[in-house]
């Protein structure tokens, strides 16, 4: 896979409430074998709060990551491309915890949500150019699962 994307970061919270080990099995099935890390803070009120984060600048274990996304939400992430890459080029995903656990990787929304952040390698680092490498890239995606994607 040639260098499209430099990075992958990415971050959820447990709350005193959850059972950490489910979040982490989250977590896990969304992200893979990248290495997490965990610390532990307090919330505005005083309650214990545990943050998982990932990081990876390993192209295959990000293109692995793509690849746990469906088909559907691969034409959901081209369909709402303008909302996902800000002008520092990187790409915004906010993955379904709940069903992450279950093992199914889907982007989802609200606060119950593992976010990443994946920083594309667009040279010079213009906004439109790192939104046509992703467009090009999930094209190509679709493509070799034979789907068709509208350009």
């Amino acid at each position: 896979m040639k260098k499209s994307f430099i990075s992958l970061h990415a971050r959820t919270y447990a709350h005193a409430t959850e059972d950490l080990g489910k979040v982490k099995l989250a977590f896990t099935n969304a992200l893979g074998s990248i290495e997490t890390k965990t610390t532990r803070t307090d919330g505005h009120h005083g309650n214990p709060i545990t943050v998982l984060e990932a990081e990876t600048t390993d192209a295959r274990a990000i293109g692995e990551f793509f690849g746990r996304l469906s088909k559907e939400d691969l034409k959901a992430l081209l369909a709402t491309i303008d909302e996902r890459i800000d002008d520092g080029c990187n790409l915004f995903l906010r993955l379904d915890k709940q069903a992450a656990y279950e093992g199914v990787v889907r982007l989802g929304g609200g606060e119950d949500v593992i976010s990443v952040r994946i920083k594309v390698g667009a040279f010079p680092s213009r906004r439109e150019i790192a939104k046509d490498i992703v467009r090009t890239f999930a094209h190509e995606d679709l493509s070799k699962r034979g789907e068709r994607s509208e350009r």
